[in-house]
């Protein structure tokens, strides 16, 4: 770690082993700023900077500024590849903050191939505290795509579509949901959306439906 980090990190644990809270709160962010562009991130060694993001967390008493860097803390063991630990550091975010909507949304990605009633549970949270959330809305239909629900799919693009009108991906799913369920009228008015939107999804779109109006 290099000189500059090293020192506000020792004065931040200094502030609040002697009681100067405030001082703390005030250097906190300054802080975890000037670790994240350290060489242990710029040279991606993850397991060592999510190491010093939690003894960060572990001195501050402040639930947000806590979970923040838990959820730091998280990623940095994510690009490690321990996704293990990456899943602590989000649970612990996320119970500390249920308003840090980045922890719970990793945490739906962490469990959306061993368990999918979870991993819905965690994108709802996300939701609640972002409704407008257009990527949420996505990754839950996806989700229930991959259930077979493809009526609870379209609503949740649906959704994604009303709350971002030029996000084409869940346009794109849900034109091929309606081919599924042989509503062509919808499936095309979505088609032709997307092709307004962009073209290269609409090829990709094209064969999909080709594949499903075929069948």
């Amino acid at each position: 770690m290099n000189k500059e980090c090293k020192n506000a990190i020792d004065r931040l644990f200094d502030d609040v082993r002697f009681g100067e809270d405030k001082k703390a709160k005030a250097n906190f962010r300054k802080t975890l700023k000037l670790l994240v562009k350290t060489e242990y991130v710029k040279k991606r060694v993850f397991k060592k900077a999510a190491v010093e993001f939690m003894k960060i967390a572990k001195n501050t008493a402040d639930p947000l500024d806590k979970a923040y860097c838990m959820g730091w803390s998280g990623r940095c063991y994510e690009d490690y590849g321990d996704n293990r630990l990456a899943a602590t550091c989000y649970v612990a975010a996320a119970e500390l903050a249920p308003s840090d909507t980045f922890a719970s949304e990793r945490l739906g990605d962490y469990f959306w191939d061993s368990d999918t009633a979870e991993s819905v549970r965690r994108y709802n949270r996300v939701l609640e505290y972002d409704p407008v959330s257009s990527r949420t809305y996505y990754k839950l239909g996806k989700l229930h795509s991959n259930r077979g629900e493809s009526d609870k799919a379209v609503i949740q693009y649906q959704k994604a579509i009303e709350v971002h009108n030029g996000y084409i991906a869940p346009m794109a799913e849900a034109a091929i949901e309606y081919a599924k369920n042989g509503d062509k009228e919808n499936s095309l008015r979505l088609f032709f959306l997307a092709m307004a939107n962009d073209v290269y999804e609409f090829e990709k779109l094209e064969e999909a439906l080709h594949l499903e109006f075929c069948r």
